[in-house]
């Protein structure tokens, strides 16, 4: 057995430093392409630049930015002289990029993982979400064509008596809300945020000017991941908000309109996910988000993909909250960052309030399951497109958003090993949001209301 880590506790972990390594990196992510193309930028304006970045996903690897630290030891030993960065990554700690219902995100300057850490009482719910996100994440990994959709990878689940884990971690956190720790922590990849030039764009373009100079400095806009909000637009003639923030920047329809961002391709690239959430990993999506974030292009030499070594099967005959190992995960060390190409992708995440089902419910009860997708369809926060809207532009996106999903939807259903007694139910599902919808507007409730969030 090998010995554990020293602790933390016994290198001072050195604040400074680590917003200091995060802020470099963050530049490492710019350079080149960027830099050589940034002038045209400045001349054509934001809405080009958010349009070129956040437009690429539709184009098949379209455009693209570069890293080129050759590794992490390399981009510390640069920084040491030019960000004044200690050599010792031991006194890199953890930092803040991101506060939810279920728990604290916490993330090491050049490590490709994030730490989602329990609040109190809310350690059940982050193994739910474990297991959610395990099964959507095999899920995807099992479809013959890649869904253009992303879902970050599962690492492990800590428990909150794993000391070994704790002893050497605890000494990093140095911005942990409070909670008690030791705690439950889910280990998953991290989602890279939008480059620099495009957070430039959003605040040129969205935040109030008096403010434009304090968001440009805020350390937090740094972890920038735009929401695609394809059911919502913002209110005419609505004043800028004054409380901007690009963390979890909610990205409305007319802004994207606005920007002329692929919005049809973002509706199907969505149906699609939500058919394999549905029926191949059987989750219901409740409460999940889709965002804009950043991805590494694939290699271009054909490589397999890492995958996750637990499968959701050997995870469910496990215990709820134990330390589990889904992949020998050394996080002591920075990992070697090779030299990579960067591009916009869309991810889904967030899976602490899905509910799982299992397939014979839906022979058994298909109008129960159904009731429950519909349920968790419409009290997401609105990033589906809505059926039955009034422009012609909204029913077009709708109709990419249904034909994905039920197109998706039968070719699981109808590969082999699936029951064909749940073909009908996408059918189903997708007439039953139809007809809420239409009732809702009759009783004057407004598109997408939702009975249980208002």
């Amino acid at each position: 057995m090998a010995n554990p880590p020293p602790s933390a506790s016994a290198i001072a972990v050195d604040a400074l430093a680590t917003e200091r390594l995060s802020r470099y990196i963050d530049d490492l992510d710019n350079i080149d392409e960027l830099e050589r193309r940034y002038d045209d930028f400045e001349s054509r304006g934001p809405a080009y630049t958010l349009r070129l970045v956040l437009g690429s996903p539709a184009k098949r690897y379209g455009w693209e930015w570069y890293n080129q630290v050759s590794d992490l030891q390399n981009a510390l030993r640069y920084a040491e002289t030019v960000a004044r960065v200690p050599p010792d990554s031991r006194a890199i700690g953890y930092r803040k990029i991101g506060f939810g219902q279920c728990g604290l995100v916490i993330q090491r300057p050049g490590r490709d993982f994030v730490v989602k850490i329990a609040r109190p009482a809310f350690q059940g719910a982050l193994w739910s979400d474990f297991m959610a996100h395990l099964h959507v994440h095999h899920g995807f990994e099992s479809q013959r064509i890649p869904v253009d959709i992303r879902v970050p990878k599962v690492f492990t689940f800590v428990n909150d008596n794993n000391s070994d884990w704790w002893q050497y971690h605890r000494g990093l956190l140095q911005e942990h809300e409070g909670f008690p720790l030791p705690s439950a922590a889910l280990i998953s990849q991290r989602i890279l945020p939008l480059p620099k030039i495009a957070r430039e764009a959003l605040i040129s373009l969205y935040c109030p000017p008096a403010l434009q100079a304090a968001a440009m400095a805020d350390r937090s806009n740094r972890d920038c991941l735009a929401r695609i909000y394809l059911g919502r637009r913002r209110p005419e003639n609505a004043r800028l908000a004054p409380n901007f923030s690009l963390r979890n920047f909610n990205l409305c329809l007319d802004q994207m309109l606005d920007l002329k961002l692929p919005v049809n391709y973002y509706a199907s690239a969505m149906g699609e996910a939500l058919a394999v959430i549905h029926w191949q990993a059987n989750v219901d999506g409740y409460d999940i988000e889709f965002v804009l974030g950043t991805d590494e292009l694939p290699a271009d030499s054909p490589e397999q993909p890492v995958r996750t070594r637990l499968t959701s099967v050997e995870a469910e005959g496990r215990a709820p909250i134990i330390s589990t190992t889904a992949i020998p995960l050394d996080t002591t060390v920075p990992a070697e960052i090779q030299e990579r190409k960067l591009q916009a992708s869309m991810w889904v995440l967030d899976f602490n309030l899905c509910n799982r089902w299992n397939e014979w419910i839906g022979w058994q009860q298909p109008d129960v399951l159904v009731e429950q997708l519909v349920l968790a369809f419409f009290e997401n926060d609105p990033y589906y497109p809505r059926p039955l809207m009034e422009g012609e532009l909204e029913q077009s996106i709708w109709n990419s958003f249904h034909t994905s999903y039920l197109d998706k939807a039968i070719e699981i259903l109808h590969a082999a090993g699936k029951d064909v007694r749940l073909r009908h139910l996408p059918g189903m599902f997708a007439d039953a949001c139809i007809a809420r919808e239409r009732a809702k507007i009759e009783a004057d409730s407004g598109h997408g209301h939702r009975d249980l969030k208002g």
